[in-house]
């Protein structure tokens, strides 16, 4: 979620909703120098750092960290990096790539046998490689030191599922999206909508699917830009097969790539009857043409363009600061007399056919952050103490904010900025905090329509779940992974034909599930259950 200030005081996709703990002011910023002090020369480290104050200070152990984004972070004049050193007597080596082949070169750094001391990778989300570095002993048992690391050990606590595909130990530190303590999953999506065409109608943003159902309708048959034709359309998405309809299939609790546990067993939603309903209830959208016939051949420029421009009157769309402001200038710039926010709003999670509220949300992490487990154990503890204090309040909130009466003042309660964004993003030690957290859920008191953005974020994110069988360890010895591909892509193209299908929409749903069950998904369900018991799902 996000936060309305870090400083008083926690999905880019990426928990929408909560609002962060707050952290604590960063201990000793202030003082000579402006305020940045540099490590003493003077100062006793030897003996685990404890030394009677005449001898010199250990020499600071070095790392190298690998990601695209580190270029620069190790400068002589960067503020934040003189700030770690101080703190953690180390010096930073970054290895980089550009964003296209960062990954490529990665593995051939490890193929190579020149892995990084710290590193970014996919981890799980590409099992078949992540899974060889673990057999091959490659990664530190990252959760065999959580006792001695706290910050560690909390950020890890979130994120229990992901050590079940990999026999209960995390080799690896997943990059939380949005702060917080009890996140596990967060949205990053909402449905916006044209709020002038509501005053127009004398309606109200709809708050459960048939209110949306009704509000689509009105927004298609009632001339709501009074030009007396009728060619506007209530609803539309953009391409990306079915999956930009899911608040819709989750308004109808269920979706058409979830699992959920019936009668003791897991079972593939996308042949459930609650997702025929919903696709019976998108089919009468596209026949009574309230839904926009081109709903899967907009890419996401023309979906926001006819939103804007009156073709539609609700789009699903991402839902965060810089897309908020995006369709905001858009619309500013569209009708230079109007405030944006007397033009559009959103709708939030819709309540369901069943009187709750769900949206399916993504798991609270975006890649992992690995330290090589064949580097000296001098530099492995280095290591965990970096990542250790990034995850804590002081680090955060340095990585976040910065140095107070260097980056930013107090004003109250809020955060002046003394640096403007160009300056400030000139100190690319800074983009270290990527090693743990992407902080998608930050917004500085400068944004623009923080407040709404927050509002925006939290009417979805609030009720996000997670896949209960996200990274479902199931080996490619049991399960040809090209037959999960195959049934993906039956699966869109069957829905997107039977949501624009005339006739018995119900009789050729039944002929879907029965195909899916026959091209492999009696099998993939089989596997599925085997393992889900097997990690105890």
């Amino acid at each position: 979620m996000l936060s309305t200030n870090k400083i008083s005081g926690r999905k880019w996709m990426i928990p929408v909703l909560a609002v962060l703990t707050s952290a604590s002011l960063l201990a000793g910023c202030a003082g000579n120098n402006n305020g940045v002090a540099t490590p003493s020369a003077n100062t006793s480290q030897t003996d685990g750092g404890k030394g009677n104050g005449s001898e010199q200070q250990a020499a600071p152990v070095e790392l190298s960290v690998f990601s695209w984004m580190f270029e620069g972070a190790d400068a002589p004049d960067s503020i934040i990096y003189q700030k770690l050193q101080e703190k953690l007597n180390i010096k930073l080596k970054p290895i980089t790539a550009s964003w296209n082949d960062w990954e490529e070169k990665l593995n051939v750094m490890i193929a190579s046998g020149e892995m990084p001391d710290v590193f970014i990778s996919y981890g799980i989300d590409r099992p078949v490689q992540y899974r060889q570095w673990i057999k091959e002993g490659m990664l530190l048992p990252i959760s065999d030191y959580g006792d001695q690391y706290p910050h560690i050990q909390k950020s890890l606590d979130n994120f229990e599922a992901l050590a079940k595909t990999t026999g209960g130990i995390h080799y690896s530190l997943p990059v939380y999206n949005e702060a917080g303590s009890d996140k596990t999953a967060v949205s990053g999506h909402n449905i916006l909508i044209r709020k002038d065409w509501l005053d127009k109608l004398g309606l109200q943003v709809p708050q459960t699917i048939d209110e949306f159902k009704q509000v689509a309708d009105a927004f298609a048959n009632g001339d709501p830009d009074e030009n007396g034709k009728k060619d506007t359309y209530g609803y539309t998405s953009s391409s990306g097969g079915v999956w930009w309809q899911y608040p819709i299939f989750n308004a109808f609790d269920t979706s058409t790539d979830r699992w959920e546990l019936k009668d003791g067993k897991w079972m593939p939603e996308v042949i459930s009857d609650e997702t025929k309903q919903a696709i019976e209830f998108l089919n009468a959208m596209y026949a009574d043409k309230t839904l926009d016939p081109e709903f899967m051949l907009n890419t996401d420029d023309k979906k926001i363009e006819k939103f804007v421009t009156g073709k539609v009157g609700m789009i699903v769309h991402n839902a965060n600061a810089t897309l908020y402001n995006d369709i905001y200038g858009k619309f500013e710039q569209a009708y230079p007399d109007r405030d944006p926010k007397s033009v559009f709003t959103w709708v939030g999670t819709l309540k369901g056919t069943t009187g709750q509220q769900r949206m399916d949300g993504f798991n609270n992490f975006w890649c992992v952050t690995s330290i090589n487990s064949g580097i000296s154990e001098e530099k492995q503890k280095k290591a965990l103490e970096l990542l250790d204090y990034l995850l804590s309040d002081e680090g955060q909130d340095l990585m976040l904010n910065g140095v107070e009466g260097v980056h930013y003042k107090k004003d109250g309660d809020a955060i002046a900025p003394l640096m403007s964004d160009e300056d400030r993003s000139k100190d690319k030690a800074f983009s270290l905090k990527a090693l743990v957290s992407w902080n998608t859920d930050f917004l500085p008191d400068s944004t623009p329509n923080k407040e709404d953005i927050i509002a925006l974020s939290r009417s979805t994110g609030d009720y996000a779940v997670p896949n209960p069988l996200a990274y479902l360890n199931i080996s490619e010895e049991t399960l040809d992974p090209s037959l999960s591909n195959q049934l993906n892509d039956f699966v869109n193209e069957s829905i997107v034909n039977l949501i624009v299908e005339t006739g018995d929409v119900s009789a050729k749903f039944d002929d879907f599930k029965e195909a899916w069950l026959s091209k492999g998904g009696d099998k993939v369900i089989e596997e599925t259950n085997k393992q889900a018991e097997a990690e105890g799902r």
